[in-house]
């Protein structure tokens, strides 16, 4: 996708990445971080920096007119992330509801440049299902199809 996004950096293992938003409400850091929660599944944390605590804000609503810029960024970070780690699987789910549900929107609207490379499940009440577009999930879990090739998630 060659869609706009900020420039982000990294730390050694790719675990950690960091960036700016800039908009109306000035330079919002933001950090996305991978956390392991299982053999080769890791969850995907993102929110913005509080720089008094040093801790990550995963429920604050920065509305800084950058949305699609900041999602764009999103998925650069988790495409990046898994080009280093092959045959991880990440999973996403928002803070809440409208934050799932933004994400989902940002897959539905690109997926098709998305099922190219990703393998994503949507999570339906208790069951994982290949995603559709226009279905609710509460979660998604995703990696790339190059790694498994013989095995598929379902």
């Amino acid at each position: 996708m060659n869609l706009e996004k900020y420039y982000y950096k990294t730390n050694d293992a790719y675990f950690d990445f960091e960036f700016d938003s800039v908009g109306p409400k000035g330079v919002i850091h933001k950090i996305a971080r991978f956390s392991s929660i299982g053999q080769s599944v890791y969850n995907f944390g993102f929110g913005d920096l509080n720089k008094s605590t040093g801790e990550i804000s995963d429920t604050v609503v920065s509305n800084n007119s950058d949305g699609d810029k900041v999602l764009a960024t999103v998925a650069s970070i988790v495409h990046d992330f898994t080009a280093v780690y092959m045959h991880a699987a990440v999973f996403i789910k928002g803070t809440s509801i409208a934050r799932t549900r933004w994400y989902q929107m940002g897959i539905s609207r690109h997926w098709t440049e998305i099922d190219k490379e990703f393998e994503i499940l949507g999570l339906k009440g208790e069951e994982w299902e290949p995603f559709r577009r226009g279905v609710n999930y509460q979660a998604f879990l995703g990696r790339r199809k190059t790694s498994f090739l013989f095995e598929p998630f379902l």
